[in-house]
């Protein structure tokens, strides 16, 4: 049976972190010095920002997912909401075919729901994962990065 609960102890950040790096190898390398700056980043978010929660999904007393959820204001027709955001959704590579992060995102509805907040809002890397959850493609977004040390080419 699956449970999803907060992520207290350091053993659990420990293996979450463990799980995000093995779900996204292509942004994070393994190495011990980079787990150890994610464990230590995680739990400080989760102790001093009261608007972060990192959340797991235990499978037989063994963490097989996990998540961090946002809870943000949002200005709606010059009226001020709560809404409720998902970031860093990871499964553990063994759990994928599971629908382990369907139930995450389940979890992650129900968990804003029972706070009475209505607005859900997530940046979708996956759109048809999420489009299949119920999440719209919205309008086209552009988004430039630009590095700081790029010089400008214009002579203002």
């Amino acid at each position: 049976m699956r449970v999803v609960e907060k992520l207290l102890k350091e053993q659990d950040f420990v293996a979450f972190v463990n799980i995000v790096v093995g779900a996204y190898p292509g942004r994070l390398n393994g190495t011990q010095i980079t787990k150890e700056q994610l464990k230590k980043l995680f739990m400080q978010n989760q102790s001093n920002d009261e608007s972060l929660h990192y959340y797991g999904l235990w499978e037989n007393d063994k963490l097989i997912g996990g998540m961090r959820l946002h809870d943000f204001q949002m200005n709606l027709f010059s009226k001020m909401l709560p809404i409720g955001g998902v970031g860093l959704v990871a499964v553990d590579l063994l759990h994928k075919k599971e629908k382990a992060a369907k139930e995450l995102i389940q979890h992650f509805f129900n968990i804003f729901l029972e706070k009475n907040i209505h607005f859900l809002a997530l940046y979708p890397f996956r759109p048809d994962f999420y489009k299949k959850m119920g999440f719209g493609y919205g309008p086209k977004i552009y988004q430039y990065l630009v590095e700081p040390s790029t010089k400008s080419t214009l002579n203002i």
